[in-house]
């Protein structure tokens, strides 16, 4: 289970009591966040980078074939996983998948590169939080991310910040792919920033890929609405069996 940009395992805590019922978890925080904030996030960091310090941990445990869950961000990272190690991915759950960032999720990088420097850390990251969960009914999950991110050093953050900022073109080629894998895209209905590309994602692994929208939700909708989004995600992994 992988957390997205300025998160960490945390954002998970309201799946772990349902999912451990069925499955073995494996939850991890990436370099700079939570448990790994310690870490420095270098210049020359990727999303392949990231990737591969997650199979070391994968490895580490002797896991050699699972399912993978990603929210966000964490979402392009089990893609990236998807392509370089198809033989040991069962599936796939991406919740508020990031699968290509349209002119509003440009713009709002680009604002924050511009004001990285002019405005504090603690606005800088609050204005791009209300920018993805700007629904005031969604505040749980908001909150959520503005703490976690508090342990998250500024230089890290940044990195982060423009290491989504250059993967614009990557997502293209990423999710343009047909990969034979059983995928499913959890989203919420008003996840207005990146629902609707999901669909033309969906569309390229058509016999393999699905879409659910959780109602009530905004694009932390593992945490808006947990009930529905563990029922239909559990549900769904235990059908592949």
């Amino acid at each position: 289970m992988i957390h997205g940009a300025g998160g960490s395992s945390a954002v998970w805590f309201r799946q772990i009591s349902d999912y451990r019922n069925h499955f073995n978890l494996l939850l991890v925080d990436l370099v700079g966040h939570g448990g790994s904030m310690a870490q420095i996030v270098s210049k020359e960091f990727s999303f392949e980078r990231a990737a591969e310090q997650v199979m070391e941990v994968v490895d580490h445990v002797g896991i050699r074939k699972a399912h993978y869950m990603g929210l966000s961000l964490g979402s392009i990272i089990v893609r990236v996983i998807a392509e370089e190690h198809p033989e040991r991915v069962d599936s796939m759950v991406l919740a508020g998948a990031v699968t290509q960032l349209g002119w509003e999720a440009r713009t709002l990088l680009k604002l924050a590169d511009w004001g990285k420097h002019i405005v504090p850390y603690r606005l800088l990251k609050w204005c791009i939080a209300k920018a993805i969960i700007p629904q005031r009914r969604y505040g749980k999950s908001m909150h959520l991310f503005l703490e976690n991110a508090k342990k998250v050093s500024f230089d890290n953050f940044l990195r982060w910040l423009t290491l989504s900022d250059n993967i614009t073109g990557r997502l293209g080629r990423l999710f343009s792919k047909k990969l034979s894998i059983p995928t499913l895209y959890l989203m919420g209905e008003g996840d207005y920033l990146f629902l609707p590309p999901v669909y033309l994602a969906a569309q390229v692994s058509k016999d393999y890929a699905s879409v659910v929208i959780v109602p009530d939700a905004g694009h932390v909708c593992n945490i808006d609405n947990n009930k529905f989004f563990n029922r239909a995600s559990i549900e769904w992994l235990r059908n592949l069996a």
